[in-house]
């Protein structure tokens, strides 16, 4: 099982937005029990995540635990775009527009 943290999500988009049917992986992500490390099981219709350390299974639809996953990567790029752009030599107050398509 592969284990996605902040030193590799970007590497991982695939698995984080558009999960296969039987995809397991470890990610450090915050749900209902706040920050964590959760096995997550991608099923047909639902997603399961396991906490790592502590016990009780959380259960989300498919939809919306892509939704959450998405929006996990989307954060990450968004902040390392920021990070690579606006610090630096460089000095911007905002993202270029075009900053998605290299992510």
């Amino acid at each position: 099982m592969m284990t996605i943290d902040n030193t590799n999500i970007l590497d991982n988009k695939d698995q984080l937005i558009n999960p296969k049917a039987s995809d397991t992986f470890c990610l450090d992500i915050n749900l209902n029990h706040g920050q964590r490390f959760y096995d997550i099981s991608i099923g047909r219709k639902w997603v399961y995540f396991r906490p790592l350390f502590s016990v009780g299974t959380i259960k989300k639809s498919r939809v919306k635990a892509q939704e959450l996953l998405s929006a996990k990567y989307w954060r990450a790029a968004e902040s390392d775009a920021h990070y690579k752009y606006c610090t630096g030599d460089s000095n911007r107050k905002t993202l270029p527009k075009n900053w998605i398509s290299e992510y």
